[in-house]
């Protein structure tokens, strides 16, 4: 099932088409209060509910959720940093039809229980800028609420998050839980959106989908029970692929060897690395010594090559063979540090850049805080396809995929050699599209000892968690 994602100008676009297929306004916004209030509903307890309403439609949403809450009986109060028009001024009066009170100010945030649940319907999706004035002091006084222990619900996002790019301006609202309605937003799932957004729901509004009216920016990565992976019953190992890892130099052989080993987890059936040279270089991999003219040789017998990962200075030519070379590379690490410093041009053949946002920045020499811009600069300066890390990995571009499982349990050494080195045995397997299966496959490697009681990991712990999760069917 491919989800579709949406910027602040496309989710914007797709609002109005919905409202000219005839659907009125006021019902959507009836429907994303309604799914808002289904949260509210779940909580254990609730004392008190606070809408805070912005000028925009999100400040219309804010009001019908006070409605919701006026009618199941609860003390309700809304907070408005404008005076509402159209149709929020219809549903605001309704509201305060209902016995909703309406506030000249915000109450002090140190009388905020941990039953009192706070709306966010302050600032919408169309942010581009960093919240200043009486919405900065708003924002303030929800985040120093939620420490008080209220329980803050953002319509669509947090205010103060961009939509479309997941960087955060200035201050932003922290939410426990976030409800985006009719458009799933970009920005919720990569850079500080995770952060954010909290527990993330998404309501359609009844517009099964959206893509047939207004094309989505991006996708979100998704793979269901279906095999991804298919292994016929009759292969050997020459039918999976081999693989050379070029990298675990003194002194960071470990590197090249978790790259070497997560390329056989990924299902390579052969993986030599040229690096390591230590008696502790495991078994199942096939150690090459550093000589050009054995690697020159290897790289017209492999099916894949990784970079990079554990190499430090001093491999120039190494490189340089690889990336004129036209077997799949993927480049990772002091791979890419090379390639920010070489002349080496755009390559020609197929090839995956893996870089985390320090070492796409060094690339591009500019600011990246908007990480699918980012994405498109990089293969506009390089070619390739790129796999930009972080909280939100991007995978792209043209079309651009998020991954989804943004964790933090992720953030050790070792971890990004293990993703390279499972792209590499995907790539190696002629696996369609192995960079957006393969940062998959780490991130739910990852959730998957989350789940079974791991806080924190070592990187070689991601190795047999790969081979739980991986989708197999036999051919």
């Amino acid at each position: 099932m491919i989800l579709v994602l949406y910027d602040a100008t496309t989710s914007n676009k797709l609002d109005s088409a919905v409202i000219k297929t005839g659907i009125p306004e006021k019902l959507l916004m009836m429907r994303a209060a309604s799914s808002v209030w289904n949260i509210v509903e779940k909580l254990a307890k609730v004392s008190r509910v606070f809408s805070i309403a912005g000028p925009g439609n999100n400040g219309g949403d804010a009001y019908g959720v006070a409605i919701f809450s006026a009618i199941s009986g609860y003390n309700t109060s809304i907070y408005s940093t404008k005076e509402p028009s159209g149709t929020s001024k219809k549903i605001a009066e309704f509201c305060f039809a209902l016995g909703a009170d309406k506030l000249r100010f915000l109450p002090d945030p140190n009388e905020i229980s941990c039953d009192d649940v706070i709306i966010d319907g302050l600032l919408g999706s169309g942010l581009n800028r960093p919240p200043t004035d009486h919405y900065l002091d708003v924002i303030e006084w929800i985040n120093v609420s939620r420490k008080n222990g209220a329980k803050v619900i953002a319509i669509d996002i947090p205010s103060g998050l961009n939509a479309s790019t997941g960087s955060t301006p200035g201050t932003a609202v922290k939410a426990d839980f976030t409800m985006m309605c009719l458009s799933r937003k970009q920005g919720c799932f990569t850079g500080t959106g995770p952060d954010l957004c909290g527990n993330l729901s998404y309501a359609n509004l009844g517009i099964e989908k959206p893509e047939s009216l207004v094309d989505p920016t991006s996708l979100l990565i998704s793979y269901g029970n279906e095999g991804v992976i298919k292994r016929p019953r009759s292969g050997h190992k020459g039918t999976f692929g081999s693989v050379l890892i070029i990298g675990g130099w003194p002194p960071m052989e470990g590197a090249g060897c978790m790259a070497g080993l997560a390329a056989l987890r990924a299902g390579a059936g052969k993986v030599y690395v040229c690096g390591p040279s230590f008696p502790e270089c495991p078994l199942e991999l096939i150690s090459v010594k550093r000589d050009l003219g054995q690697v020159d040789e290897l790289l017209d017998q492999v099916d894949a090559v990784v970079a990079g990962p554990g190499l430090g200075k001093g491999a120039d030519c190494f490189l340089e063979k690889a990336w004129a070379s036209g077997t799949p590379l993927i480049l990772d690490a002091d791979g890419l540090n090379w390639l920010s410093e070489s002349k080496a041009g755009r390559r020609q053949a197929y090839w995956i850049g893996t870089p985390h946002p320090g070492e796409a920045r060094t690339l591009l020499g500019e600011d990246i805080s908007d990480r699918f811009l980012a994405l498109e600069k990089l293969q506009s300066k390089y070619g390739g396809v790129w796999v930009l890390k972080g909280a939100g990995t991007l995978v792209g571009p043209k079309p651009t995929y998020v991954n989804p499982l943004a964790d933090s349990i992720l953030a050790t050494a070792g971890s990004g050699d293990i993703l390279a080195g499972l792209i590499g045995g995907l790539t190696a397997q002629r696996l369609e599209s192995p960079e957006i299966y393969g940062v998959w496959l780490h991130g739910k490697a990852a959730e998957y000892l989350k789940s079974n009681g791991q806080s924190t990991l070592l990187a070689t712990d991601l190795l047999p968690a790969v081979s739980k999760v991986m989708k197999v069917v036999e051919a």
